[in-house]
């Protein structure tokens, strides 16, 4: 009897021990657990606030690039309007000087062929005077053979010669007058052909004038191409950060299952087990 109940208090005093170790036990995890959530709340803390930070910094990103794009695509299209007026003003400045210069050409085209009839018209004019003056000389020059023939005819009479000897002289001087006016014909014939050729040489060298102011006249310049206006400059399309979403941040921390310390009815059941068959069964 005295051993059963020694027994029975043995397996009392072990499970009792056995509970307060397992409490000390969970007491220690239970501290370790608490910490651990106090350390995952702040990391989780962190961490969401690090996402918002870099959300925040990406998007100041993605607006900086987007106003530097549009910033370049305005200086890129300023400079192109520029060019495309520099190269205007350029395009403009050479219409005008090609249609001065084509109306200069024009105006010296026409004064050459002005001056060309002019000087054609005064070499046929000196030509006509010229023939005059040969006509008039030639009618001169018959009027004094007629008048010589006249009085050596008149002077022949006066003498009273007769016959074969009088008769005679009268062929020689109507023969030497004969002579005379074929040699003024012939020379009148030859003054109006070389009139003629002077006639035809004065036409030839107004045309061979006008041919070289011709070859010497400016084509009319037709209309120079315009510069290509500058198209605007294609601004890249961006695409911003994703927006944070509920699920992209950290869900909160879960503290951990506290550990259960040494359960009563253990200790129960570990002194029921040292209680002798005998004493449950009496």
């Amino acid at each position: 009897m005295s051993w059963a109940l020694a027994s029975f208090a043995l397996s009392a005093v072990g499970a009792i021990g056995n509970k307060r170790a397992a409490d000390k036990q969970a007491k220690y995890q239970n501290e370790a657990t608490a910490r651990q959530f106090e350390y995952d709340t702040i990391l989780t803390d962190n961490q969401n606030k690090k996402l918002d930070a870099d959300y925040a910094y990406a998007y100041e990103g993605y607006e900086i690039n987007k106003r530097n794009q549009e910033e370049l695509a305005r200086l890129t299209d300023e400079k192109n309007l520029r060019r495309y007026n520099y190269d205007l003003q350029i395009r403009n400045a050479q219409q005008k000087a090609q249609e001065k210069a084509f109306a200069k050409s024009e105006r010296l085209y026409h004064s050459q062929l002005g001056y060309n009839q002019q000087a054609a018209e005064h070499a046929r004019q000196r030509s006509v005077i010229k023939q005059q003056e040969i006509n008039q000389k030639a009618a001169f020059d018959n009027e004094d053979a007629v008048v010589k023939s006249i009085q050596a005819e008149g002077e022949l009479a006066a003498l009273g010669q007769t016959g074969r000897s009088s008769s005679r002289a009268l062929l020689m001087l109507k023969a030497e007058r004969g002579r005379s006016e074929a040699k003024l014909a012939e020379s009148l014939v030859s003054a109006r052909r070389d009139f003629a050729l002077t006639l035809k040489e004065i036409s030839r060298d107004q045309y061979g004038a006008d041919l070289a102011a011709f070859a010497n006249r400016m084509l009319k310049p037709g209309e120079l191409p315009m510069p290509i206006e500058p198209l605007a400059t294609p601004i890249p399309e961006l695409q911003a950060p994703k927006e944070i979403e509920e699920h992209d941040y950290l869900p909160d921390p879960i503290m951990g299952a506290k550990a259960a310390g040494g359960s009563w009815l253990q200790v129960a059941s570990g002194v029921a087990a040292g209680i002798p068959d005998k004493w449950i069964n009496a």
